[in-house]
């Protein structure tokens, strides 16, 4: 009891299920939203905010921090400037841009992804490599009766390797 120092991770604004707000929303530290937001949220410190969405949380509107939890669904663009955590569940019909991202099985992003943390990747253009293949060989239908065996000749094949193995008993025996 006296020797814990886990950290606490408090909640400096709740947003609780059941609660509406229609507009425009700026916050500063940790904001939980369980409730319903309709209009875009923005993280003002940008080296410490962190905005949780609820399982319940529902925002409609474009969202920009640094931080970002989602358990609920965001209809909108996230742009997080530093870590996004989608856990199971999360539903992003949106965009989402990114620099470090963490997503759960379950979790769903409807919109395309952008890693933030790699601008050049966003330029980068495969090359175009040119394969020269060697050109195949054409056989003719004569060379190719020429080189498989006759289905007619098994018997006389047969034959003659019973001729040769009685030709070798046979010197043998002289011997």
């Amino acid at each position: 009891m006296w020797g814990n120092k886990s950290k606490s991770h408090n909640v400096d604004t709740l947003i609780a299920e059941g609660t509406s707000i229609k507009g425009d929303l700026s916050f500063e530290g940790a904001l939980f939203v369980d409730g319903v937001i309709e209009g875009d949220i923005h993280g003002t410190n940008h080296e410490q905010s962190v905005l949780s969405v609820g399982v319940h949380g529902r925002i409609e509107g474009n969202i920009e921090a640094p931080f970002v939890i989602i358990f609920g669904q965001v209809d909108g663009d996230v742009r997080v400037s530093q870590k996004v955590e989608l856990k199971p569940g999360a539903r992003v019909n949106g965009d989402l841009y990114y620099k470090i991202i963490e997503m759960n099985a379950g979790a769903t992003v409807n919109g395309k992804m952008v890693n933030l943390g790699e601008p050049h990747a966003l330029e980068h253009k495969p090359e175009r490599s040119e394969v020269i293949s060697e050109p195949k060989v054409a056989q003719s239908k004569d060379t190719e009766s020429k080189t498989e065996p006759k289905i007619g000749d098994s018997k006389s094949n047969q034959k003659k390797s019973d001729n040769d193995m009685h030709s070798n008993d046979n010197e043998a025996v002289r011997a």
